[in-house]
């Protein structure tokens, strides 16, 4: 099922009962930003693990972070700032998405409550290098959300 823009940004979710062991709901799950698609490699994502973190009220895929200085800044200086795990929101800097996280991507999520910067790096031994970023309206991001969050509450994840 693809929920969102295939051209900005989107989800592509797919459960496959055939992967799945026990209670957990397996399939795939990939996400599209600017018409490439994370991961680049099919991984197994187990959807009652990894849909209600991503939904979490908390998470920045929820409620990201709004400073309207820090997103004026450069996407290298926001990387920095964005990158501190000493920080008290680092954990809500990024989108808790585990798969695209175990094959080497972070996603970084800022708004500055007009707009919603994302800004995708690719994780090397010591530092983020930016790859690509993408700017949505707050009205487009929240229509995303929304089809993601209608989507978990009526595929019975749980």
């Amino acid at each position: 099922m693809l929920l969102g823009d295939k051209d900005k940004f989107a989800f592509i979710i797919e459960r496959i009962p055939e992967w799945e062991i026990g209670p957990y709901k397996s399939g795939i799950l990939f996400v599209i930003v600017n018409n490439d698609i994370y991961p680049k490699q099919v991984r197994t994502t187990t959807f009652n693990c990894e849909l209600p973190e991503l939904l979490d009220p908390g998470s920045a895929f929820i409620d990201p972070i709004i400073d309207k200085e820090l997103y004026q800044k450069t996407d290298e200086q926001i990387i920095e700032f964005m990158d501190d795990p000493e920080s008290d929101n680092w954990y809500r800097s990024f989108i808790p998405f585990h798969e695209i996280e175990d094959s080497g991507f972070r996603f970084y999520i800022l708004s500055d409550s007009e707009n919603v910067k994302m800004l995708i790096c690719k994780m090397e031994i010591d530092n983020m290098v930016f790859v690509d970023k993408l700017e949505l309206s707050v009205k487009e991001y929240d229509e995303i959300k929304k089809q993601v969050i209608d989507f978990y509450d009526n595929a019975g994840f749980e």
